[in-house]
């Protein structure tokens, strides 16, 4: 099934659940690069809401397909991530990094049966991280002809990060975070439920100490050994200015990164080898 109708100067949206086929249709062509977000329904303390991290990569996503219109497209976001070391704070939801893993490689293996050879997968939670490099890379080795790219938000930042943090620790929930959360959505935060997490490492147990002490080795832990309230940093400490850098650096940034990517060749599933004549002794 095709059309052949003109897609409109500007698509009704950029968001694919948001459309027809037919309109989808008239717009892919137009459109080869499609987001899928990620996030995650877990605790982020006494002041922010279980969906902030699914909604700060909902929110980059449509930013930057905006920027970049009408040439990106946004898949429905994954609203449940790898969230087993926040378990012990009622409410929190997790997938196996088996499940969640699954879930994007057939996504985006349905994507690439439209017609879409360009993808990047954003995840607004850490902890799908190692997930999603692994589905990457399976994404990779069984369509051949797809360029994929991924990253998360505040990574994207992390010099910006480095001179607007005022803890010593930070990451969940701490300033950083909910400085964006209060720019991407206000109904998020409930400023006066705000507290100070584990901010210094004298707030952190020996284990604690010990994981963020060797820059390069990984010790996981989960986050009641962390912290007693689930958050790290000084949200009391956010503002909306600062999420506002934050985010627009973010869009700015990978919106740059997407430019690039939308003028990169098709990747040919054959791959081209050179063979260098060697001299006969």
């Amino acid at each position: 099934m095709t059309r052949k109708d003109t897609m409109p100067i500007a698509p009704r949206s950029h968001r694919l659940a948001d459309l027809t086929w037919p309109e989808i249709d008239d717009l892919r062509p137009h459109a080869p690069v499609a987001i899928v977000p990620l996030g995650a329904t877990e605790q982020h303390g006494h002041g922010l809401a279980q969906r902030t991290d699914t909604t700060r990569a909902e929110v980059v996503a449509d930013l930057v397909a905006k920027e970049l219109s009408p040439k990106v497209v946004v898949t429905p976001v994954i609203p449940v991530g790898v969230s087993e070391h926040h378990m012990a704070f009622p409410g929190t939801l997790t997938l196996s990094p088996v499940t969640l893993q699954q879930v994007i490689v057939e996504l985006v293996t349905s994507l690439h049966r439209h017609g879409w050879r360009k993808v990047y997968v954003l995840t607004g939670h850490g902890g799908n991280n190692a997930t999603v490099e692994v589905a990457v890379t399976r994404l990779r080795t069984d369509l051949p002809d797809l360029h994929i790219a991924w990253s998360g938000i505040t990574p994207v930042v992390s010099d910006l990060v480095a001179k607007l943090s005022e803890s010593r620790v930070g990451g969940h929930s701490s300033e950083i975070e909910t400085s964006q959360a209060m720019f991407a959505d206000p109904d998020l935060v409930l400023p006066e439920r705000l507290t100070p997490g584990s901010s210094t490492f004298d707030d952190l147990d020996q284990a604690g100490k010990l994981s963020r002490s060797r820059p390069g080795i990984h010790f996981p832990q989960s986050y009641h050994d962390l912290s007693k309230t689930g958050t790290l940093g000084d949200a009391t400490k956010s503002s909306v200015e600062i999420g506002a850098r934050l985010v627009e650096a973010t869009v700015e940034r990978i919106s740059g990164f997407l430019q690039e990517f939308l003028d990169l060749p098709e990747r040919q599933s054959t791959p081209t080898l050179t063979r260098i004549p060697q001299e006969t002794p």
